[in-house]
């Protein structure tokens, strides 16, 4: 775990060290030394797609890696460092470039049985916010084919309480059983983008 969080340290120091590109503003290193330029190319298993995000989704969370609402994984520690170098226009400037970029799914491996499983829990618990068989109401964040070991770190925040969160989603979260919430991630892992 050492090796990775040095490893992701020096290229961010290389990144961040390098120009900034010319549509963004001087802190998009930061972004795409661990998410990759497309926003989806992330170094880690669990850094997330941010591509398309939308804006307040992003805004969101920056605002709460500020003031403690939103922890940050265990791989994923220079988020909060990093954050707290933003100023509220850098954020809003971040939010509005990644919310412009395409959406691309991790395209992970995926248990085909889990995922049918999955999808049931999905449309009766999760579906009126996040879709169903495509990303939902712009303003949640994308769960569609998100990468399986980010959405794994955030379900166990929720259910530990360790991340704000809106009731309706801690009740959800908090009914999972260990098995309905791997059955759940693969469901998410089996999205590809419609052609």
């Amino acid at each position: 775990m050492h090796k990775l969080l040095a490893t992701a340290g020096v290229l961010g120091l290389i990144v961040f060290s390098g120009p900034a590109m010319a549509d963004a503003s001087q802190s998009m290193p930061m972004c795409t030394g661990c998410h990759g330029a497309d926003g989806a190319s992330g170094i880690t298993p669990d850094t997330p797609i941010i591509a398309g995000l939308d804006v307040a989704v992003f805004e969101d969370a920056m605002f709460a890696y500020l003031d403690g609402g939103r922890k940050c994984a265990p791989s994923g520690a220079m988020m909060c460092q990093i954050t707290t170098s933003l100023s509220e226009d850098d954020i809003v400037e971040l939010a509005a470039h990644f919310a412009a970029m395409p959406y691309k799914p991790a395209g992970e491996a995926f248990d085909a049985a889990l995922a049918a499983t999955g999808e049931e829990i999905h449309e009766n618990n999760c579906a009126m916010c996040h879709g169903v068989h495509e990303p939902g109401d712009p303003q949640f964040s994308i769960v569609h084919g998100q990468k399986i070991a980010y959405l794994s770190n955030v379900i166990q925040q929720y259910a530990a309480g360790e991340r704000d969160q809106l009731p309706p989603m801690q009740t959800a979260i908090s009914a999972l059983t260990p098995e309905e919430t791997e059955a759940l991630l693969n469901y998410y892992a089996s999205y590809r983008a419609s052609d």
